[in-house]
């Protein structure tokens, strides 16, 4: 019977099904018009998912910070894909996606605020329809894919590398 190395290089692991994994349903997560009220949710889930299928296709076991690394590229990867899909639909066809769902919640919440602050949020959802796409629309959808990335795969991450501890250690 033999028995497993005690350490796995990681230059023989590739982390590319990983990312392809993780950042294919950090896309499908991100499309989802409920993803603007989750936060980074969608983007835990999808670097849970990256690192998992890190670490069960080399049965091995990561520190966190490979684990994170792992998922946080793959969340960039989906994450920026579904971004410029969105944006791509926006210029096209002027259609943004989830934005009818995103514009009944700001109203729904709009009827329901005090009156002082009911005018404020009515004009802000005015501006959020009128809103065209440009460079200061694309700095801020940067800002926010790296961020809720950063976030989402760094919390994904860990969760998996701290889940799954059975196998060589990767370094």
């Amino acid at each position: 019977m033999t028995e497993d190395p005690e350490f796995v290089n990681l230059d023989e692991c590739p982390i590319k099904p990983a990312l392809l994994a993780g950042g294919a349903v950090s896309f499908v997560l991100t499309l989802f018009p409920l993803s603007y009220a989750l936060c980074c949710l969608p983007l835990v889930i999808g670097g849970f998912v990256a690192t998992t299928t890190f670490v069960s296709k080399y049965r091995i076991r990561v520190e966190i910070k490979i684990g994170m690394k792992v998922a946080i590229l793959s969340c960039l990867a989906g994450f920026g894909a579904s971004t410029i899909l969105y944006d791509l639909l926006w210029v096209a066809f002027d259609y943004r996606i989830g934005l009818n769902w995103h514009l009944e919640l700001l109203s729904n919440f709009a009827e329901s605020a005090p009156e002082s602050s009911r005018g404020q949020l009515l004009e802000s959802i005015e501006i959020l329809k009128s809103r065209k796409i440009g460079f200061v629309v694309v700095v801020q959808q940067a800002l926010t894919l790296i961020v809720n990335s950063g976030i989402g795969g760094a919390i994904g991450g860990a969760v998996a590398s701290s889940l799954f501890k059975k196998g060589s250690l990767a370094q």
